[in-house]
């Protein structure tokens, strides 16, 4: 069994974490345009549901499964960024909140865009559904406003409220700056085991009072924290196969599988398939442990496909939805076979989110290093990088 001391710090990214958050994208998509288009596929968002939701192929298309693995992702990536910039908690901050606004205000522009051109297509295709779908509920259905009205959403509008009027996707938005700035402020705070109480009593914490979702940015700087102190390797191979195994059957299950497989009676906070509860954030995590322990697993999301779609994975997020309510509404309204509109709305949408990676989010990641640098030599005192304290 490998020691508690901490290792390096990992100086590159983790590739397979890339594809993994790039096919959780790609589910995401699916799953939405189920939900418009065949939301029997969809639990909770039409009036009858197939067999299928609650068998571990709903995996291939479980959108609410996907963004907990979004957020345990997140988890981590913030607490190896926290790690290697301890001290700059006014950088880390200030950057992460422009590495979500801009982005989410650009994706927030094109929606208002989309709704100007298309102000009533989720109205009418809502009334001639023969399963009307509760997914175009969550669309904009207010007389268009102008544009500044999209720019105040994207910039501050989504982080306080916990949605967006424009790009109902958006609601993770609130969730992912604050779980970010949280864990910034912790590992500003704490270092050593100090840090390690410091997060089993976070995860307690929002277990008894906050929104279970929080709890995935815990799960993801735990996870962080075992793999810089070895303790993940060596296992036998049973351990991460049945922790795969427990991701997929946790993590599967659609909205209501509690009640309709008749699972034991547990609070609902614990009930499988509730779509922000803490059962799919522990699947999650279970899978997240599995990437990293299962080098096979590790070398199929470090494939180049995966590795593609984690390259535009922000960008895919951002701009799938809203075309949906639009341009595919009023295309089906118009007759358009089914399967020609499937193609070219997926097809457009990688196209569409490959120019946005390009165009804005990239550039962006770049301006935001610098920035991020300019902003620690301003607030971190010089003498800081000298009081780092033991790491145990």
């Amino acid at each position: 069994m490998a020691s508690m001391a901490v290792s390096a710090l990992p100086a590159t990214r983790i590739a397979a974490f890339d594809g993994l958050r790039g096919v959780a994208a790609v589910i995401v998509v699916l799953y939405h345009y189920l939900c418009l288009m065949h939301p029997n596929f969809a639990p909770s968002m039409g009036t009858s549901l197939t067999a299928l939701a609650d068998t571990p192929l709903h995996m291939l298309w479980n959108g609410r499964f996907a963004v907990a693995v979004f957020f345990v992702l997140s988890g981590f990536v913030m607490a190896a960024a926290a790690d290697r910039r301890r001290e700059a908690l006014i950088a880390n901050s200030v950057t992460r909140y422009l590495r979500l606004a801009l982005p989410v205000t650009a994706s927030c522009l094109l929606a208002w865009i989309w709704l100007t051109a298309f102000p009533d297509s989720a109205r009418a295709l809502q009334q001639t559904l023969a399963e009307p779908s509760r997914w175009l509920n969550f669309t904009y259905q207010e007389p268009i406003k102008p544009a500044w009205y999209a720019v105040a959403d994207g910039l501050a509008a989504t982080f306080l409220r916990g949605y967006s009027r424009f790009n109902n996707v958006l609601w993770t938005m609130q969730i992912e700056l604050v779980g970010s700035l949280g864990i910034f402020l912790l590992y500003f705070l704490a270092q050593g085991r100090i840090r390690l109480y410091m997060l089993a009593a976070s995860g307690l914490a929002i277990v008894a009072w906050l929104p279970d979702s929080y709890l995935a940015f815990v799960l993801g700087a735990a996870l962080y924290e075992a793999q810089r102190r070895e303790v993940l390797l060596p296992v036998p191979s049973a351990v991460p196969l049945a922790a795969l195994v427990g991701a997929v059957l946790l993590g599967s299950p659609g909205e209501g599988a509690h009640l309709r497989l008749d699972l034991p009676d547990v609070p609902e906070q614990w009930h499988v398939g509730r779509p922000r509860g803490l059962v799919p954030v522990l699947a999650a995590g279970l899978l997240l442990y599995a990437v990293l322990t299962l080098p096979a697993m590790a070398r199929i999301f470090a494939t180049p496909v995966p590795l593609f779609l984690g390259r535009i994975s922000f960008g895919l997020y951002l701009v799938h939805v809203p075309p949906l309510y639009t341009v595919v509404a009023s295309a089906h309204l118009h007759g358009t076979p089914e399967l020609p509109l499937a193609f070219g709305y997926f097809a457009g949408t990688l196209l569409l989110a490959l120019l946005f990676t390009s165009a804005v989010d990239e550039p962006l990641l770049r301006r935001l290093t610098g920035l991020r640098r300019w902003l620690a030599a301003a607030t971190v005192p010089p003498a800081a990088v000298f009081r780092r304290g033991p790491r145990s």
